[in-house]
């Protein structure tokens, strides 16, 4: 039982609203209910959303890892479609708007997910998606990435990074670690910031780089300028054997 309880994610925040509003009660929303209309707003439109909030808006992008990396509109906070129903409810706030990112057909699926965890306050969504974005000719921020092996080689040759694994303590102790490495769990990046340096170069780690991503847009948004995305996480550490150290 121990074993089970160590590998179960943590209680998200979110969980105290949906409580409430399971007393108050809600409309349904089925897999067939008719949804909210969403704004689809052309970059213009969607940078007025920005200003008219003076900054006090949200910006979710729910592209997969790699696009989001490319090219994100300042900001932004990167988590994945998929991973929405798990870490949404760690990095939103219910006080303020939320506008979308997505991909091409996501838009309907991500405020279905949204609205379920009590986020009823969406704004609006990018029209066109990032393409519209820079066809207007706005600019864009991005986060590097890394590949495992050129991380391994990089603490071979005796460098001393500032790694931060945001994985759980279940993974690490089935996984094994990266000798000095520092653990930060990806649903405490928001409560711990400020043990993370901003005067060094951070080396986000997880699982397979996902999560890594969640933490570091989340660290750019509020002023981290030198990250970068272990991309593979634990999953191409181990395929290219490299050095783990274990419980």
């Amino acid at each position: 039982m121990a074993e089970l309880l160590k590998s179960q994610p943590e209680r998200p925040p979110y969980f105290r609203r949906m409580e409430q509003v399971n007393l108050d009660g809600v409309p349904l929303l089925g897999a067939k209910a008719a949804m909210p209309v969403l704004d689809m707003l052309s970059p213009a439109a969607f940078e007025a959303v920005i200003e008219k909030a003076l900054g006090d808006v949200q910006i979710l992008d729910t592209r997969q890892e790699l696009g989001f990396a490319a090219a994100h509109i300042p900001n932004a906070l990167s988590i994945w479609q998929d991973g929405l129903a798990s870490f949404a409810g760690w990095f939103l706030s219910y006080t303020s708007p939320i506008l979308l990112v997505t991909e091409k057909h996501d838009a309907d699926a991500t405020v279905r997910t949204l609205i379920r965890q009590g986020y009823d306050n969406i704004a609006g969504c990018l029209a066109g998606g990032m393409l519209s974005w820079h066809m207007s000719g706005r600019s864009s921020a991005a986060i590097r990435t890394l590949t495992v092996q050129d991380l391994c080689s990089l603490l071979d040759q005796g460098e001393h990074l500032w790694i931060l694994d945001v994985r759980s303590a279940g993974e690490l102790e089935r996984d094994g670690q990266i000798t000095g490495a520092t653990h930060i769990h990806i649903t405490q990046i928001s409560l711990r910031s400020q043990e993370v340096p901003k005067d060094r170069t951070v080396y986000v780690f997880c699982g397979s780089g996902m999560r890594s991503m969640i933490a570091a847009s989340y660290l750019q948004s509020r002023g981290w300028s030198d990250l970068v995305v272990i991309l593979g996480g634990m999953s191409g550490w181990r395929s290219r054997r490299c050095p783990l150290r274990r419980s």
